[in-house]
């Protein structure tokens, strides 16, 4: 039985973990785009959605691999951090056009299935099964 325990969770793998998904969610979208995936109309949209899954699910493994202790905490926290950097982005000036709701939060909820996803999926193989 995995222990998610707050004593388990480490804010270095978190903040690690959400870089390594952002950097993957970033390559995704810009090989999509280098491929010619994206297009500038709604099906974006669908691009955006499966960069981030992949992204935020390999932060998610990468830490449930490095750091096996709560792996879904460890998932809930990056998307937590996630949350936080877009608060912060939208306080100190960022892009002057927001999403509609539901958008923000189906991509946070992806966010936290994914990077859950990963992380449980990590310690499955660090502990071999």
């Amino acid at each position: 039985m995995q222990s998610e325990h707050l004593s388990n969770l480490h804010p270095g793998w978190v903040v690690g973990g959400w870089l390594v998904a952002v950097a993957v969610t970033s390559a995704l979208y810009v090989g999509g785009a280098g491929l010619g995936l994206v297009a500038p109309d709604s099906r974006a949209v669908l691009w955006v959605s499966v960069s981030m899954a992949g992204g935020f699910f390999a932060g998610g493994l990468l830490v449930g691999m490095r750091w096996s202790d709560a792996p879904i905490l460890h998932g809930a926290a990056i998307t937590l951090l996630s949350v936080l950097v877009w608060f912060l982005v939208l306080i100190f000036g960022g892009p002057e056009g927001v999403e509609p709701l539901s958008l923000v939060l189906g991509i946070i909820l992806l966010q936290l299935v994914a990077s859950c996803a990963g992380g449980w999926m990590g310690r499955r193989v660090t502990l071999g099964g």
